[in-house]
């Protein structure tokens, strides 16, 4: 096995510092109320060695939020593949999915700050790197049975996007998110099991 120079192996530790540091600040203060500064100080770098690794405090941010969101969305897919049976399997991924939405790193960074942060970044990239493929993953067992087969799965999966979008916000919007995870929990199963009627009819 390759082991990297120690030079390369040093950058991904400070690299990996400034994120988990950064993470921390943005969860707890917020983008606008963190300062490069305040990073900086508290991961004990020069400012080079953080400029190296990223060009400003935006560049940081989007590492943050990729780095957390990547977390929530194995947990999506994890739940999802325990799972056998295909209904089953949707429930749980896009539960854990919800479930993600109490975790505060995930409610603060991903839900409520990234769109005004990234905003451009958004527009220019778009939606389908994440979250749609995570989607179509989650979804592609229901309509691989014969009950579902003809939905369309893009179709689906923006649809399913689209109010995932919106119970996130309602949850991380909440003064209480667990009983807003509850009520949308409820929604949830009350919108699966009309699925499920008007494929059986």
């Amino acid at each position: 096995m390759d082991v990297k120079p120690l030079r390369v192996r040093q950058a991904e530790a400070t690299r990996s510092l400034l994120i988990d540091i950064a993470r921390r600040n943005f969860t707890e203060r917020g983008y606008a109320a963190t300062s490069i500064d305040d990073v900086i100080r508290e991961a004990g770098v020069a400012r080079g060695a953080l400029y190296h690794h990223f060009p400003g405090k935006e560049a940081l941010f989007r590492a943050v939020y990729e780095t957390v969101e990547a977390e929530v969305v194995t947990k999506v897919l994890a739940a999802a593949a325990a799972q056998t049976e295909p209904m089953a399997s949707v429930r749980a991924g896009l539960g854990a999915f919800l479930d993600g939405c109490l975790e505060p790193a995930f409610r603060r960074i991903v839900v409520l700050e990234s769109v005004s942060v990234l905003q451009t970044g958004v527009l220019e990239v778009g939606i389908d790197p994440v979250e749609l493929p995570m989607l179509r993953r989650v979804l592609d067992p229901l309509l691989g049975s014969a009950r579902f087969g003809e939905l369309a799965l893009d179709a689906l999966a923006y649809v399913a996007l689209g109010g995932l979008y919106g119970a996130s916000l309602f949850i991380a919007r909440a003064d209480d998110p667990a009983v807003a995870r509850t009520e949308v929990d409820l929604v949830l199963d009350t919108l699966v099991a009309g699925l499920v009627r008007g494929a059986d009819s």
